[in-house]
This record gives structure tokens, C-alpha cells and sequence, in this order.
């Protein structure tokens, strides 16, 4: 709806999941070869689509990046979270949490992403300064919640003591969650955090199961990313990188998030 407002007409695809590389790269050349005014990213990977990224701005087609950065340097804008930032914020509130000594299983999400990646390294630099924050394993895996699941489980019967569980992403907290929730532990006896604020994850946190979610605000991603892209087409200046705003979400301020800049209103979905 950002760009109805700002009179541009939208053709939109969507390759599914992070996996989906071949199917993304398919889909730039579409638009390249329809010769599009400007297109506006978000890559599987930091190295997705490089190539069309170059052939995109060689036929004089600007190309914006929105939320998972791309390796290219000829993108635009740069909009997302300050990931780095998300990771190291789980670290100070675990750490707290804890009273600085325990031991932390990471879920870090999908490998070759340069969102888990700068999430992750955040939350290891903060760790790093408190020695008796043990981190007892780190597994990279797609996010989803069977996969959360499984992994806490394996662990559970790995490690005789967890304290706390990182997860570069909601839907492994969740799976983390309800593995717990089979062994018979209480809401917050093992501290969960983790980033986004899907429906399931807000009943988590109202619940107490995920002690903390680092909320993106993607909706408002998306606003700046039509906006950047109105700037490329008016050959604007545009700002090296931008940073959406975020908050940390518990079951005692979660009244208070303001839920249209993070999740799309009930029933909406994106025409394709």
C-alpha cells in the first residue's frame, strides 16, 4: 500500500524460502528481461543472484536491498534491522537473566545468511565479556519449528544442565519451547530469546515460554524499501545503509509494541 500511495505499480514474486536460490534467480531474470523501472530485493543469501544484481544495473535498472544484505556492492539502501544489534541484545538480557553464570545452547538459523550471521556474531562479542556464560553448542539450521524441536531435545538428553536457548529466529524458540514443554519444564525455567514476533510467538512470550523476542519491524522495511526505490528512480541520494526500528518484547511490555509496523493486518496477503 506504500506504493499505491506514491503511484507505483508493483509486480511481485516470492521464491518461498531461503533454499529456493534457483527460483530467485529465475524470477530477477524475469524481471530484467520485462524491463522493470527498479527492483527491490530481499536475497536467499548474501550471495544470491549476484549476477543478475550486475546485469540488473548494467541495463540501467536499480537494484534496492531490503533485509537479508546482499554481497553485491551495487545495491541500494541497505534497509533492515541492525542484526548485530538484535544478537547482542539477547546476550545482555540472557546474561542478566542469568546473574552471568550458565550454560547457553545457539540455534542460529540459516547459514550463508547475512542476517543469522551478524545476529549470531553480536550475541558471541557480548558473551565473550562474561566468562561464566558457557555456550555448550552452536547449530546452524533452517528456521522451523521441527527443527527447534529436535535440536532442543538432542540437547536436553546431550547436556545434564541448559539454562538458556539462543534462536536466530522465532520459529526454532518455538520448537525449543514446546520440546520443553514435553519434558515437564515451567514457563522460564530455561530463558528463551529470539528474533520476530509472529502470532505463535507473541502467545509464547504472553506465556512466558519466550522470556524475550527482539521484534523487527518489517512492515516498515518494506515502506522504506518503496520509498528508496522512488529515490533511485528520481536519481535521489540515497543513505549508504538504513536502519529499521526494532523492539524487545516480554509478556510485561507486550501490550505496548506497536503490532502494525511488525505483522501485516489479520487476513492480508501480498498479491503476486
Amino acid at each position: 500500500d506504500e506504493a499505491e500511495k506514491l503511484g507505483l505499480k508493483i509486480i511481485m514474486y516470492d521464491a518461498g524460502e531461503h533454499k529456493n536460490v534457483a527460483k530467485q534467480v529465475a524470477q530477477m531474470e524475469d524481471l530484467i528481461a520485462n524491463k522493470v523501472d527498479v527492483i527491490c530485493i530481499v536475497p536467499g543469501t548474501t550471495v544470491t543472484a549476484m549476477a543478475q544484481i550486475d546485469q540488473a544495473v548494467a541495463a540501467g535498472i536499480p537494484v534496492v536491498n531490503v533485509n537479508i544484505m546482499s554481497d553485491n556492492p551495487k545495491v541500494l539502501g541497505r534497509i533492515r534491522s541492525d542484526d548485530y544489534e538484535q544478537g547482542r541484545l539477547q546476550g545482555e538480557f540472557i546474561v542478566k537473566a542469568l546473574n552471568s553464570k550458565g550454560n547457553v545452547v545457539m540455534m542460529s538459523g540459516v547459514s550463508g545468511n547475512s542476517a543469522f550471521i551478524n545476529r549470531a556474531k553480536g550475541f558471541h562479542d557480548y558473551v565473550a565479556k562474561h566468562p561464566d556464560i558457557k555456550i555448550l553448542s552452536e547449530q546452524w539450521t533452517p528456521n522451523a519449528t521441527d527443527r527447534g524441536l529436535k535440536l532442543m531435545e538432542d540437547w536436553s538428553q546431550t547436556f545434564p544442565k541448559i539454562d538458556a536457548v539462543y534462536s536466530g529466529a522465532d520459529r526454532l524458540a518455538i520448537g525449543a519451547a514446546q520440546a520443553l514443554l514435553a519434558q515437564g519444564k515451567k514457563p522460564g525455567q530455561v530463558v528463551i530469546t529470539t528474533i520476530d514476533y509472529n502470532d505463535d510467538t507473541e502467545r509464547f512470550v504472553r506465556e512466558g515460554w519466550i522470556s524475550a523476542a527482539m521484534a523487527q519491524t518489517p512492515v516498515t522495511m518494506g515502506r522504506w524499501g518503496i520509498r528508496v526505490a522512488l529515490l533511485a528512480l528520481a536519481k535521489q541520494p540515497i543513505p549508504d545503509k538504513l536502519f529499521t526500528p526494532m523492539y524487545v518484547v516480554t509478556k510485561d511490555n507486550a501490550d505496548k509494541v506497536d503490532i502494525s509496523a511488525v505483522r501485516q493486518p489479520k487476513g492480508w496477503r501480498p498479491p503476486l
